[in-house]
């Protein structure tokens, strides 16, 4: 599903949906822990994560690997700021 309809929370951004290589680029299937969100905007470990804005779902709380820096850019670009899972950055 995720793969056909793109992300939800990033659409806007990235523009996923019907471009597999760039999903393929942007995910990970490596992973360790999980955040179920069900109100986002009310949760204390969702403003941590800086996922407040998203919407409602399950995400991981640590990713192994990045996504690429022309993604990257174009966040930039857009005024969003990108937080890394992989642990690379500092919250």
């Amino acid at each position: 599903m995720f793969r056909d309809r793109g992300c939800d929370n990033c659409e806007t951004y990235i523009k996923m949906r019907g471009h597999p290589d760039t999903v393929t680029d942007c995910t990970s299937s490596t992973f360790d822990g999980c955040v179920a969100l069900f109100k986002p905007d009310a949760s204390w470990v969702a403003k941590f994560s800086h996922i407040n804005s998203f919407v409602p779902g399950v995400y991981a709380a640590h990713v192994t690997g990045r996504i690429p820096e022309y993604i990257e850019d174009k966040l930039a670009q857009r005024g969003f700021t990108y937080h890394p899972r992989d642990g690379s950055a500092e919250d």
